[in-house]
């Protein structure tokens, strides 16, 4: 697909350095000459120096030709125009990052009035991450499926966990609860389990189930940990109160500490449910003083990586049951990953992730299925998608035990009338189903794609 992208930003560098990768023509457009330059020396992309909402530089990029137009600059009037100009010239789809607090209720209504593919906010984006897990602070990341009341949960195995040294198999057989492990990532290997797996302390697993399921399946391993009540936010930010709204809606205590007073004056007038703290929270005293020892749960969403990440580990050290850290630079995910046990979300990772799924369910051209939903598991290694069966889908109407699928191809879940289901070797695919395929193959973009061959 042809792809134009304005703004070498965080985000829009993320979404290109993506979707370069995987074989799209992508061209970036911003004003800042030398950060668009750095962006072209690192990803094979082409680029255009200015301001997107002008008429005449979209035309220089050949906006015509475009199949998709991605705003991503640090102004959302900027993007909301320029995604108005681009349509009027002749882009397919258009998509547009809102950031604005006064939107965030009439984004579904602007998204449809402009015509836009997807409108997102990266900052209420990664507050509904947060809120999810904080109400299963067992994962470390969790994902909902579209219609069905599964999800797919990433937690890290404890070395007390009754999961060590027991295979896939064993599991199963000792376990109530209806799961089932969908990839497991160890010593930085990422592998699409059978049942001859055997799961070891510290690895890192995807699990997909009801949340029922889940939380019995993590109670009988001795791993569950119960939804944070008292939760200690770090930083005012945009994140801080659309997380403290979410947060209020289910009880959960809230306390921020915001450093500039002006700012935390603003928090105590629009967030009357929540404790706003004046003080510098990158001291360890200030945290001591403001109860950081009762607070189940800890949410590090300061502007700096480096205090994000000391302080989540200081909390940590302190005996908070949950820790969330807020990373953005992408050097940082390497240290935590291996120092830190606990959780991670980077906003505009989060957002990249929704644009380029968005964007591989456009480029479909078969008619054999469709792609409703996409997640990246395991740091973008393993593709959750969501196909829906067409009647000429060579999958349907043969038991899975007769299909010939490709390596590392996983059927976790398949939702036939309304009814969500861990398929078995006995399963029929019909047509109008919506099948879930988990995958380290990054092309499978159509649910034939699953088979080995055309004879499946």
């Amino acid at each position: 697909m042809n792809i134009i992208i304005a703004g070498a930003g965080e985000v829009g560098y993320a979404v290109a350095k993506d979707l370069a990768g995987e074989g799209h023509n992508v061209t970036l457009i911003d004003q800042d000459r030398a950060r668009l330059e750095r962006s072209m020396n690192a990803i094979d992309v082409i680029g255009y120096c200015g301001n997107s909402a002008n008429l005449n530089v979209l035309e220089e990029a050949e906006i015509h030709t475009a199949d998709v137009f991605i705003a991503a600059t640090s102004g959302d009037e900027i993007n909301l125009v320029s995604c108005q100009f681009a349509k009027k010239l002749g882009a397919k789809h258009t998509m547009a990052r809102i950031r604005n607090p006064e939107y965030i209720g009439r984004i579904d209504t602007m998204r449809e009035i402009m015509d836009l593919t997807l409108a997102l906010n990266p900052d209420q984006v990664a507050a509904e991450e947060i809120a999810r897990v904080l109400q299963f602070p067992t994962a470390s990341r969790i994902e909902r499926f579209p219609d069905s009341e599964f999800e797919i949960v990433t937690v890290r195995i404890p070395a007390e966990s009754h999961l060590h040294q027991l295979s896939l198999q064993d599991m199963d057989r000792k376990s109530s609860s209806r799961v089932l492990v969908c990839a497991v990532e160890r010593d930085n290997t990422v592998t699409i389990p059978k049942g001859s797996f055997v799961l070891q302390a510290g690895d890192l697993v995807s699990l997909t189930g009801t949340p029922r399921d889940l939380r019995r399946f993590f109670t009988s391993a001795g791993a569950y940990k119960r939804p944070v009540r008292n939760v200690m936010l770090l930083g005012g930010s945009r994140i801080a109160v659309y997380l403290t709204r979410l947060l209020e809606k289910t009880e959960v205590s809230v306390t921020i500490i915001e450093q500039k007073p002006q700012r935390a004056a603003y928090l105590a007038e629009i967030l009357r449910g929540a404790d706003i703290l004046c003080a510098d929270g990158t001291d360890t005293s200030v945290l001591k003083e403001a109860g950081l020892s009762q607070a189940d749960g800890f949410v590090a969403l300061t502007g700096s990586d480096e205090d994000n990440i000391i302080l989540s580990m200081f909390a940590d050290q302190a005996g908070v049951e949950k820790v969330i850290c807020k990373v953005n630079d992408d050097k940082f995910t390497g240290l935590m990953g291996s120092a830190f046990q606990d959780t991670t979300v980077s906003p505009k990772e989060l957002m990249a992730q929704r644009i380029v799924g968005c964007i591989r369910a456009l480029d479909q051209s078969g008619q054999d299925s469709t792609m409703e939903a996409l997640y990246y598991l395991l740091d973008g290694r393993v593709v959750a998608t969501e196909f829906v069966a067409g009647p000429e889908a060579r999958c349907v109407g043969k038991p899975l035990k007769d299909l010939r699928l490709r390596p590392n191809v996983l059927l976790p879940l398949v939702i036939h009338d309304k009814q969500s289901s861990i398929p078995n070797g006995r399963t029929v695919i019909c047509p109008g189903d919506k099948v879930v395929v988990i995958t380290t193959n990054r092309d499978i973009g159509m649910l034939d794609e699953i088979l080995l061959d055309q004879g499946g």
